[in-house]
This record gives structure tokens, sequence and C-alpha cells, in this order.
């Protein structure tokens, strides 16, 4: 078999083997279940070489995940206005109930929302995005309390709000 890339192995509930590179390090991640066989993995590992050499090459330009801390408090603090801010503007436009909000540090995601509890969590690293994705992400978020999943309503949603919402996704997600 040609050469393995090193990586760690998480084992966890899931159907399928993930891959996935660490920004900042290069580190490659490997997350299976518990019954994929290791060779199976490494299998995987080998066939996806080419494709994890190049991802860890783009990983070192990138910085490295944030972590809690005095970093992390400081892009708190600078999100915190804008938030509050954009909050305060599409509540009553979106005509929903004002939700409890909160930043945390997400490592996958720029944003979530709890419908039952009218809870929003934002991801701090939305500091470090320009103020018309962070709206994105608020209208996002702000049409899940309406809409629970991805589907024709939410769609329908964010093009009545924000008909340009595609391309702010498109952007953040780059």
């Amino acid at each position: 078999m040609p050469d393995v890339p090193a990586y760690t192995l998480t084992r966890r509930r899931m159907k399928s083997v993930r891959v996935r590179v660490a920004p900042g390090t290069g580190e490659v991640l490997v997350s299976a279940s518990p019954r994929v066989p290791v060779r199976r993995i490494e299998a995987f590992l080998v066939e996806k070489a080419t494709w994890i050499a190049a991802q860890q090459a783009h990983a070192v330009t990138r910085p490295a995940a944030l972590a809690p801390g005095p970093e992390a408090d400081a892009l708190r603090a600078i999100l915190r206005p804008l938030l509050a801010e954009l909050l305060a503007a599409w509540v009553p436009v979106m005509g929903v109930p004002e939700p409890e909000w909160r930043m945390r540090v997400m490592r996958t995601r720029w944003g979530s929302c709890n419908k039952e509890a009218r809870r929003v969590n934002f991801s701090v690293e939305l500091a470090r995005r320009p103020r018309r994705l962070v709206e994105y992400v608020v209208v996002h978020e702000l049409a899940h309390l309406i809409e629970a999943n991805h589907g024709p309503g939410f769609v329908a949603l964010m093009d009545r709000h924000l008909p340009d919402w595609r391309s702010r996704r498109a952007e953040l997600n780059r």
C-alpha cells in the first residue's frame, strides 16, 4: 500500500468516514465509526492523498482555529454591538420574537438556532467578516425561528428578506 498520510483518528457514531485538514497546522483529522476497520480508513486516506496534500498546503496559509481565551474575548467585544444593532433592525422586519442570543467559539458553523428555546448562537469568528456577511448570518438564523430546516419555506423567507443571500453565503464560505 502507498504511503498513508499521518493522521489523528477519532471514533464516534457516524455513517461514513470524515477527513478534514486543520487550518494553521495542516493536521489530518479523521472521524469514523468504531465499526470501520483501520485498513479501510487508511485505504480511503491513500485514495484521497492528493486532495489531502493540496488541503495541507492551503491550510498553513489560514489562521489556526480560534480557541476560547483573550483573542476570542476581543472578537466578542467587537461583534457584540454589531449583532445587537443587526438583531434590533431585523427582528421587527422578520416579525419574530426577540431571541436570546449568544456568541460562541464555533469550529464548523457561523451560527445555530434552537427554535423551541428561541435561542440563537453566533460564531465569534464573524467579527473578522464584513458587516454584510454578518447580516446574512443574522437573517439566516432569524429565519430558522420561523422555518426550522432549509426547505422551500426557509428559502422563500431568505429570498423575501435578503434577495442576495446566496452570493453572501458563497462569499462567507469561501
